[in-house]
C-alpha cells in the first residue's frame, strides 16, 4: 500500500492535479465537456475538491514547511472549509493523490492513511476505536485505506483496521476488522461477502493503463472492470 502523501514526498504541486483530474474525468465522461470548461465547473462545485485542498496546504505547512509563521493561514484555511462543507479531514492524516469525495454532507476523517484514487462517500467516518464493548476484538488505533478503496455512504471505519487495494466498503456498514484486497464488506459489524473488488466503482484517466490495477484484475478472469457511470 503506497500512500504516496505529499509529505512523504513532497509532490504537492502533483497531488492538487490527482485530485482535480478525478473530478475532470468523471464530468468530461457524463457530461462531454472540454476540459477547461470542466476543470471551471469542478472547481467552482465541488466541496469535497475544496476540502481536500484546504486539507493538503495544512498538512504540507505542517510537515513539510515546519514553520509556525507560514502554518497560520493554511491552518485558518482549513478551518473555514470544514465549517462550510461539513467536510473533516484531520490535519494530520496522510492521503494519497486523487482522493475524490462526490457529494457534499458530514464526513469525519482522524488521522488516518488512505491511498491513492480512493473514493469516500457522504456520512463516512473514519477514526479511532476508543472502546471495545460492540466488539471486544476491535482494535484501538486508526484505519489505514489501501490504493483504490470505495466507502460508501455512511459507513464507519473504526480502530485499527486495514483495508486492502480495491476493496469496497458498502453504504451504512460499520467495519472494525481487516479486509483483504479485492475485498467486498457489508453489514453491521461489516462481513465479506464477495471478492470483486471497487472495479465497477473506482474510475480515473489511465486507470485502463495502471498496472497496479490490471494485475489486481487478473488474479479473477471473472471480474469485470465495469462501465463507466
Amino acid at each position: 500500500m503506497r500512500a504516496g502523501c505529499v509529505c512523504e514526498n513532497g509532490r504537492l504541486r502533483a497531488a492538487f492535479r490527482g485530485d482535480l483530474d478525478r473530478y475532470v474525468f468523471i464530468v468530461q465522461s457524463q457530461r462531454g465537456l472540454a476540459g477547461p470548461l470542466a476543470a471551471f465547473r469542478v472547481g467552482l462545485l465541488s466541496q469535497g475538491l475544496w476540502a481536500t485542498t484546504a486539507y493538503r496546504l495544512n498538512h504540507y505547512a505542517r510537515h513539510r514547511l515546519r514553520s509556525r509563521l507560514f502554518g497560520v493561514l493554511p491552518s485558518v484555511f482549513h478551518q473555514v472549509i470544514m465549517a462550510l462543507t461539513g467536510i473533516h479531514i484531520d490535519a494530520s492524516a496522510h492521503i494519497g493523490s486523487g482522493l475524490k469525495i462526490p457529494h457534499g454532507g458530514r464526513i469525519e476523517m482522524g488521522p488516518v492513511r488512505v491511498g491513492r484514487n480512493c473514493d469516500i462517500y457522504q456520512g463516512v467516518t473514519l477514526g479511532a476505536s476508543a472502546s471495545t464493548v460492540s466488539d471486544p476484538y476491535s482494535k484501538p488505533g486508526v484505519p489505514a485505506l489501501g490504493d483504490r478503496v470505495w466507502v460508501g455512504p455512511g459507513a464507519v471505519i473504526a480502530g485499527a483496521v486495514t483495508v486492502g487495494d480495491d476493496a469496497s466498503v458498502g453504504a451504512n456498514s460499520l467495519l472494525v476488522r481487516d479486509v483483504p484486497p479485492r475485498g467486498v464488506v457489508l453489514g453491521v459489524p461489516a462481513r465479506l461477502v464477495s471478492r470483486r473488488g471497487s472495479f465497477s466503482q473506482v474510475f480515473y484517466r489511465e486507470m485502463d493503463n495502471d498496472d497496479e490495477r490490471k494485475a489486481a484484475l487478473a488474479a479473477d478472469p471473472e471480474t469485470s472492470p465495469g462501465q463507466m457511470p
